[in-house]
């Protein structure tokens, strides 16, 4: 059950990035690269559009794991596939991201 873990973390630093952006980026817990630091603009850009991304990625990985308790496999080979899953949409996230950042 602690396979929730993971996308109930990724709807809360989406939230948390969403709608109350860091002011300063020397923040501890930002999201920080050469796009998003170019300029405070893409600062609270990249954080509102990855926020975004990670609210919509927990939540489609929560209904994701729910569908996979009803296929029978095993445990351990059930949480190895999620957590996999999870980790992948991480970084489609930040790709996503930097395209955003890349077009503006």
């Amino acid at each position: 059950m602690l396979d929730f873990l993971l996308p109930l973390l990724l709807i809360g630093f989406g939230i948390y990035f969403r709608f109350f952006t860091p002011k300063n980026q020397t923040t501890a817990l930002a999201y920080r690269t050469k796009a998003s630091l170019k300029s405070p603009a893409h600062f609270k850009a990249a954080h509102r559009y990855i926020g975004l991304l990670w609210i919509a990625f927990g939540a489609f990985s929560i209904c994701l794991y729910l569908i996979l308790i009803f296929i029978p496999m095993d445990f351990l080979m059930r949480s190895s596939l999620f957590f996999f899953i999870v980790i992948l949409l991480v970084l489609l996230s930040i790709l996503q991201t930097e395209k955003y950042l890349a077009k503006q």
